[in-house]
């Protein structure tokens, strides 16, 4: 007697993809993306790059002592913080390479959040009282600074000292302001493009009135006090909250399986939420931690769910767009998407990758192939891609 034919449960229902194959791609990207990174010449490379640009930091005067810089992989709007086109009010002088880095200067540092005077629940106000001597170039018609003020002393005093300093043991390429921030562009001698992304920060001991769940998160392990940031964008000269040390450490924490799916995420939609008037590729990062709340550890922790998980940040991020609402995590009032008019389409587009999720993987894999080979293929590579485009997507 013959045996009945298995049902097929690895096939998603609304693409046809199957997902073993979801899984693999993810896999690749992962695997490639990480292989760009490596290599003795890199790392050294890098460091090289961030022991110059912090000794540019050490050149503009006068910034609190003993100061705190922190580090963050990935160029300012890749997603490591809550910043969209809109808020830099310009566009970036040059395009971010593999290799970026974002780093945040604290210009003041407070001990207690109630030396600065919260506006709403994601914005405070910096008064001007709080810089003893005050700064000469920190002058304002109000009893507060704003982010434009300090942006007119820093960014200078930062230039200035490119111009002066002797030249880097890597090429300096570019060093231009944009918005509130720098851009800094390095290469090594093989060619190889380092960029660091160079923001004006307030940082603030404790937390502000009304977050929520950041005293469950074990960020301060290593004895740190807890902290949160003031960015040098927001409505009406404002500066906005952000908690970038707090979600540096949960990254690290990330199940391997959550990691991939963010990077893929980042890597397919990042251009898209990149675009004028779009809010930027952060709201991918809050999106998965609200699907953290609802969904158990074992779950999120096995590898073998990693398609399903990036098939469902899909779609919660279609639905987010669609109702225009994707609140912060940490700060009940402070909504992401609120007033912003691309929703609908943003939406349409999201789902359009959801209906051909493998199709747009291969993509950014075949991306992240060019990435470490300059853009030539090997004879492996052209056989895969040349049975790729042979497979289907139908259950057969």
């Amino acid at each position: 007697m013959a045996a009945s034919a298995r049902p097929l449960t690895d096939v998603d229902f609304c693409s046809g993809s199957r997902i073993e194959e979801l899984n693999k791609l993810l896999e690749e990207l992962e695997r490639r993306e990480r292989g760009a990174l490596q290599g003795r010449d890199l790392v050294q490379s890098c460091v090289q790059a961030k022991d110059y640009i912090f000794s540019l930091i050490a050149h503009v005067h006068p910034l609190p002592s003993p100061n705190s810089l922190l580090l963050l992989s990935g160029g300012l709007c890749s997603g490591c913080l809550d910043v969209c086109p809109y808020d830099l009010g310009s566009p970036s002088p040059f395009l971010s390479p593999p290799v970026s880095y974002t780093l945040l200067v604290p210009i003041l540092r407070l001990g207690s959040p109630d030396l600065v005077s919260q506006s709403s629940p994601c914005h405070y106000q910096v008064p001007l009282s709080l810089w003893d001597p005050p700064h000469p170039r920190l002058q304002s018609p109000t009893a507060h600074v704003s982010p434009h003020a300090v942006s007119l002393w820093f960014l200078p005093s930062l230039l200035s000292a490119v111009s002066s300093l002797p030249p880097p043991p890597l090429s300096l390429e570019k060093a231009e302001a944009w918005g509130s921030c720098a851009s800094i562009l390095l290469s090594n001698p093989n060619g190889l493009l380092i960029r660091f992304d160079v923001i004006p920060v307030v940082e603030v001991q404790g937390l502000p009135p009304g977050a929520q769940y950041l005293d469950d998160i074990g960020a301060d392990e290593d004895g740190s006090p807890r902290l949160f940031h003031l960015f040098p964008w927001g409505p009406n000269e404002q500066w906005r909250v952000g908690f970038p040390g707090t979600e540096l450490f949960m990254r690290k924490c990330l199940p391997e399986t959550l990691s991939r799916v963010l990077r893929a995420s980042m890597a397919v939609l990042g251009p898209l939420l990149q675009e004028k008037g779009a809010p930027g590729p952060y709201v991918v990062w809050v999106t998965l931690i609200h699907a953290c709340e609802r969904l158990p550890r074992g779950y999120l922790c096995r590898g073998q769910n990693a398609a399903l998980c990036f098939l469902g940040l899909l779609e919660e991020l279609s639905l987010a767009f669609l109702r225009g609402s994707c609140p912060n995590p940490f700060l009940p009032g402070c909504d992401l998407l609120r007033g912003n008019p691309r929703g609908p389409s943003l939406a349409r587009r999201v789902s359009e990758v959801r209906a051909k999720p493998v199709l747009y993987l291969r993509e950014v894999v075949r991306e992240a192939k060019e990435a470490v080979r300059g853009g030539e293929k090997d004879e492996r590579e052209e056989r895969d891609e040349k049975e790729e485009k042979g497979s289907t997507c139908y259950p057969s």
